[in-house]
């Protein structure tokens, strides 16, 4: 037998579809609810995270090939000028301030030829503490064109320093002679009692930059890389054909 719609309040329904949700059954669906809602929230959280991650390693890579190709040619064209010595010390991490590197190199950067010759220049490199990080270094350089008869060694003011990178952890230099030979520094300046010590270049220069990635976990990210010196390789072998 069929049953006929009931009219209730100008409304029409049917007998069994009149029944609502119980407050359990509400309770239930709110509890999936939200706890789809929260799996969503972790993996969007999770897949920000990467994303920020990359981002920032991209631009760690991006700020390390910089600083190598810089340090890579400045290196790969020094020379040792007869009143510009060569002096460089090795790895500095903390927060003091020295100079790294000074040398002379034909790869003197002109950023105004109008106004700027080109040449050969002095270079310099320097770790200072980051102003702005607190724990972090930060690598400069500095790229005066020599005159001859000029001093050399005097201080450079602080208008010549460049910013070259920074975020560093740390900064290491290692010297390697003819012989294959590491050294943690390397300097030709004339030392007292030591008339016939030789001036000369070293053949290779291994320079590595230590990235801060996060402090609070202490990770970091390196680079390395190894420039021979042409003029530090002649040199040498000159001197190996003369002494056979």
């Amino acid at each position: 037998m069929m049953r006929m719609p009931w009219r209730s309040g100008g409304g029409l329904c049917m007998v069994r579809g009149c029944r609502g949700f119980t407050l359990l059954e509400i309770l239930l669906a709110m509890v999936v609810l939200a706890l789809v809602v929260s799996m969503i929230a972790v993996a969007l959280s999770g897949s920000m995270q990467v994303i920020d991650a990359t981002e920032e390693q991209g631009d760690i890579y991006y700020r390390a090939r910089i600083a190598m190709q810089r340090i890579s040619d400045d290196l790969g064209s020094a020379v040792l000028a007869d009143d510009v010595d060569f002096t460089g010390t090795g790895q500095e991490e903390g927060g003091t301030r020295r100079e790294l590197l000074r040398f002379a190199s034909m790869a003197h950067v002109v950023f105004v030829p109008e106004k700027q010759l080109p040449g050969m220049g002095l270079i310099r490199y320097r770790i200072v503490p980051d102003r702005d990080r607190d724990g972090m270094l930060v690598l400069l350089r500095s790229d005066r064109l020599y005159r001859p008869g000029g001093k050399s060694g005097q201080e450079v003011p602080a208008t010549d320093w460049f910013l070259l990178c920074d975020r560093l952890r740390s900064v290491r230099f290692t010297y390697i002679d003819r012989k294959g030979q590491e050294h943690t520094q390397w300097d030709t300046r004339k030392v007292a009692g030591e008339p016939d010590r030789e001036r000369r270049l070293p053949a290779a220069v291994t320079c590595r930059l230590e990235f801060w990635l996060d402090r609070k976990e202490e990770t970091s990210l390196s680079f390395s890389t190894t420039v021979l010196l042409p003029a530090g390789v002649i040199h040498a072998e000159k001197t190996a054909a003369n002494t056979r």
